[in-house]
């Protein structure tokens, strides 16, 4: 059994990485591939989260090529990481220490991935785009908030690992 302040943080992971699979399956990819893939509900509700948000990458991911690469990235090789990590932090990261180095690298990536989505939020000019895109400061703001999941949980994560490498290191 992990320590207590483990358990807490493999019951967070397991949560994010199962969430991640239909999430990734279901909304993620209608920004890389054709609508008519997707239910009527799902575009309904990846709509809503465009207006919403004013997403313009997630809008069309093929207008914005450094975006499409983390898209495709995502769909190929994190989905099976998703699963496998899932698994791994069901049991707890103690329990399942394979997972720890893999989830250090996709936990940096991750971060990586959002700080360089932020920057565009915060600083490009959307004036000429045709799809939904933040207009004033607050919309920015607003669309890096949410994103901002993406950067807390793969950085409690990579934390983790760490300090899991570590203690192994220790023992």
């Amino acid at each position: 059994m992990p320590a207590a302040g483990y358990r807490g943080v493999d019951y967070l992971l397991f949560g994010y990485f199962l969430i991640q699979i239909p999430a990734t399956l279901l909304f993620d990819t209608q920004g890389v591939y054709g609508e008519w893939l997707y239910p009527s509900f799902l575009r309904s509700l990846r709509h809503h989260y465009l207006e919403t948000y004013k997403d313009p990458f997630l809008a069309n991911a093929w207008n914005h090529p450094w975006f499409l690469s983390f898209c495709l990235l995502e769909h190929y090789l994190a989905m099976p990481f998703y699963v496998w990590a899932a698994y791994c932090y069901y049991y707890g990261a103690v329990n399942k220490p394979v997972i720890v180095i893999p989830a250090l690298i996709y936990s940096v990536h991750t971060i990586t991935a959002v700080i360089a989505i932020w920057t565009m939020a915060l600083l490009a000019d959307f004036s000429k785009i045709q799809e939904p895109a933040p207009t004033n400061f607050t919309q920015r703001l607003l669309l890096c908030f949410a994103y901002s999941p993406f950067f807390i949980v793969p950085m409690v994560n990579a934390v983790d690992s760490f300090l899991l490498t570590q203690k192994r290191k220790n023992d």
